[in-house]
């Protein structure tokens, strides 16, 4: 089966185009360029561009094989033998290089292109058919079926602590070929060095506390499957573009040699040797005891690196701390909420079941922007004649730099409407009512952030207006006109969410996924609300009749949901008619469109661009419009309180 890359339903190997979205199968367009090239090249035929798709290789073999190092051939230098995987060497250097050897194994890497990058990998199907195995005998003994199946050993500690994705690589494809087994792991050789940027200084404080902490706690789950070698290879532990935390490969631990913690906090306690750090900092005094074996619970460990991390908390008028400017790679808060959880225990499970991360816990650490970005877009769609929709953005991004400080703030004001009435009575009452709120809150929102007597003023407004031109129409025989409302007030970490109507508001980050942060305004969620089955519910004929809108009726009829959030992750924002959103667009989809976003290397427009075709080959029967508001913040650390 070929995946589409655009919406990754599948379709048959023999697709020239996706049966879903009708994106091709065979080629792509090169990023740099343009220029339509298929997908088995490896560069661009016109401007000569890397658009191919790498794999890292891990492939072991036993100590007694014939093949050795220096004779280890593929034929026709393909990895595999239906000529998917071919082994690639941007220079005439060794290809396979051995990165550990066990008593029984040899482990080797290298980099292979993807031939046919759509095609369904053999081992993610077996998994799949594992897992339902599993489920009808209820049985949990996977790593017996794994080898009944025919996966190899290799791929065993990467799907058992699949939980932990994207921190452990997530195995991609794998196979059992004679002696030799192969795993392939994304490609992440580009990412940044921890180290480096530690030594560089070019993380701070709470930071580095975070980056520990998080080490800390894989180094339970590896250190139960024997893999904790993984944390001390420094050149394994990188950061991604947004600084998320990932491991290039797992290594196993050396044959009789179990890893301490103690040998952790040496490869710690390295970084802040070469660094400069100050030797009396209170982090530099834990490392050391840890590096000494004063300090070899990892729960006592994880305890410390919190009780630092709260130390770090400043007042709200404290001084902004030194932070890269927000072009640069942001740093991004994955999952931060952990780090204020619970603790894991220090007695150790013979068998992993699940991660032993902390799940959900409340955020404690204070938190700062580092930039806030926003796109829009508007389509009258396939079947409407005009585009009744409106939207207004305004965003305010200040930034103060001298040679110590990069201080960011930032504020926006993000609205959506749909509007209804017929003829021209639709894109009026959207126009309107975005108008009437961006002057409401150009003269209510100088200073402070608004609060929900505020927001509800500013709402109510923009309904009298609507409604007094409804009046006056009245008597010349004109229909009503009105309009839906979704908006957001975002001041730095601090967002309002308020709707009237149908449309709708989302939230995506790392850590929660994805969020619908409205309720629909309409008769069948009415219905659900007073204890109605959905189903039962949205089987009447007026369901998605509203129940609320503005412009038709006085103010004594609205009742706005406002709601404040705190964010403590970045955090991509959607507002959306339902022209968009309908027939779960959103929820079956936000993955492949949305997802990514989160990034900050990722071009909103571009992403908006997609989105819209998406929505108008998905629905296409209404208007639709969408407002992206991505906010990318990080905590907020005193980088002179060592």
């Amino acid at each position: 089966m070929l995946v589409c890359p655009q919406c990754h339903s599948e379709n048959p190997n023999n697709s020239q185009v996706c049966q879903q979205c009708q994106t091709s199968l065979t080629h792509q367009s090169c990023p740099q360029c343009g220029h339509n090239n298929p997908f088995s090249e490896a560069n661009c035929s016109e401007c000569g561009a890397f658009i191919g798709k790498l794999w890292q290789v891990i492939l072991s073999q036993p100590i007694n094989s014939e093949q050795t190092n220096e004779n280890l051939t593929f034929d026709n230098n393909y990895l595999d033998l239906g000529q998917r995987y071919k082994i690639w060497s941007s220079q005439e250097t060794e290809t396979f290089q051995v990165i550990a050897q066990t008593s029984t194994h040899t482990f080797y890497q290298a980099q292979v292109l993807d031939c046919q990058p759509l095609e369904k990998s053999t081992l993610h199907t077996l998994v799949n058919q594992s897992s339902d195995l599993l489920k009808e005998s209820e049985k949990d003994d996977y790593a017996l079926l794994w080898e009944q199946m025919g996966i190899p050993s290799l791929a065993f500690p990467y799907l058992t602590l699949k939980d932990l994705t994207p921190i452990v690589p997530e195995v991609y494809d794998g196979w059992v070929d004679d002696e030799i087994e192969v795993i392939l792991l994304p490609d992440r050789t580009h990412w940044q060095l921890i180290r480096d940027l530690v030594i560089n200084h070019s993380l701070l404080n709470l930071q580095i506390i975070y980056w520990l902490n998080q080490i800390v706690t894989v180094w339970k789950s590896l250190t139960v499957i024997n893999y904790a070698q993984s944390l001390l290879i420094e050149d394994n532990l990188r950061l991604d573009e947004d600084q998320s935390f990932g491991l290039l490969k797992l290594y196993p631990n050396p044959p009789n040699d179990t890893p301490s913690l103690q040998q952790l906090g040496q490869v710690w306690q390295s970084w802040f040797n070469k660094g400069g750090y100050p030797s009396a900092s209170k982090l530099a005094i834990l490392i050391q005891k840890v590096a000494e074996g004063k300090l070899n619970q990892v729960a006592e460990l994880r305890l410390q690196l919190q009780d630092l991390a709260a130390e770090q908390q400043i007042t709200e008028d404290d001084e902004i701390p030194s932070q890269s400017p927000p072009n640069s790679s942001d740093f991004v808060e994955q999952e931060l909420s952990e780090f204020q959880g619970e603790f894991l225990s220090s007695q150790l499970e013979e068998t992993p079941t699940a991660t032993d991360i902390p799940s959900d816990s409340t955020a404690v650490l204070p938190m700062e922007l580092v930039n806030l970005t926003a796109s829009g877009c508007t389509d009258r769609g396939k079947q409407r004649h005009h585009n009744e929709d409106y939207f207004g953005m305004k965003t305010q991004v200040t930034i103060q730099q001298n040679n110590q400080d990069t201080v960011v703030d930032g504020r926006g004001l993000y609205i959506v409407c749909d509007g209804m009435g017929g003829h021209a009575a639709g894109e009026v009452a959207s126009a309107m009512a975005v108008e009437t709120l961006e002057n409401f809150f150009a003269q209510h929102w100088q200073e402070d952030f608004p609060t929900q007597a505020t927001i509800l003023q500013g709402i109510l407004l923009a309904n009298k207006k609507l409604y007094d031109v409804n009046q006056s129409n009245a008597s010349s025989g004109s229909g009503r006109m009105g309009t839906t409302l979704v908006l957001i007030l975002v001041d730095q970490t601090k967002v309002a969410v308020a709707h009237v109507g149908d449309s709708r508001v989302y939230s995506i980050s790392r850590k929660k996924g994805l969020e619908q942060l409205t309720i629909d305004h309409e008769v069948g969620q009415r219905a659900i609300q007073s204890g109605v089955e959905p189903k039962l519910a949205y089987s009447r004929p007026d369901a998605y009749q509203l129940t609320q809108a503005l412009g038709p009726h006085d103010n004594k009829y609205i009742q706005p949901d406002i709601r404040f959030i705190d964010l403590v992750e970045d955090t991509l924002f959607l507002l959306c008619s339902d022209g968009l959103c309908d027939n779960d667009l959103v929820e079956d989809h936000w993955e492949t469109y949305l997802l990514p976003l989160l990034s900050s290397s990722q071009s909103l427009d571009k992403g908006m661009a997609k989105l819209i075709d998406f929505a108008n080959s998905y629905n296409g029967h209404d208007n639709i419009t969408s407002v992206f508001v991505r906010v990318k913040i990080r905590p907020k650390v005193n980088p002179n309180d060592w």
